[in-house]
């Protein structure tokens, strides 16, 4: 009994550093003005109506100028489950967050298993290499960092939230 109080309150107590290091990275990006402003998920003040908002002005705009538009819609399955955990560490190096943040994510993302239980049988534990831990508060801000840079290989208007992806062409 006590040590499952204790294996409670040592998991609050790790819940609220997490908690804490969402805070910080949250307002570090914000400060440097660091997310692609058409990201509207996973950000406080942004919802799917800012994003629809976005949407329909630009084709409006268009329209009004003549122009006819298509889109692309994008959307990721398991998106979470795709983030490399290599390329989300340098992209945390990137946008300026120092050896010692990066060195904390690495210990965060490493060091994870999974094996495949079956009634007669079970694989070999594997380390996970890509993928945010579910459930995590860090996991939507993570996912975002790791897609925050597609638009600067869309050329077009790019339009994000969260997973899902809607890129625009007028003419």
């Amino acid at each position: 009994m006590l040590v499952t109080i204790a294996l409670f309150l040592y998991l609050l107590l790790f819940l609220k550093y997490l908690k804490v290091v969402y805070d910080q990275i949250e307002q570090y990006l914000i400060e440097k003005n660091l997310l692609f402003q058409f990201q509207s998920g996973f950000r406080r003040g942004f919802s799917t109506e800012s994003c629809l908002i976005h949407l329909s002005d630009f084709i409006r705009f268009k329209m009004d100028k003549g122009h006819m538009v298509g889109m692309v819609l994008l959307d990721l399955q398991k998106a979470f489950d795709t983030v490399n955990h290599d390329i989300l560490l340098m992209k945390l190096q990137s946008i300026g967050l120092n050896t010692d943040i990066g060195n904390w994510f690495q210990s965060y993302l490493s060091g994870r298993l999974q094996n495949i239980n079956i009634p007669g049988a079970s694989s070999t534990p594997r380390e996970i290499t890509c993928g945010v831990p579910l459930g995590s508060i860090l996991g939507p801000l993570l996912f975002l960092i790791y897609v925050n840079d597609m638009s600067a290989v869309v050329k077009n208007k790019l339009l994000l939230y969260a997973d899902d992806s809607a890129i625009l062409v007028s003419g």
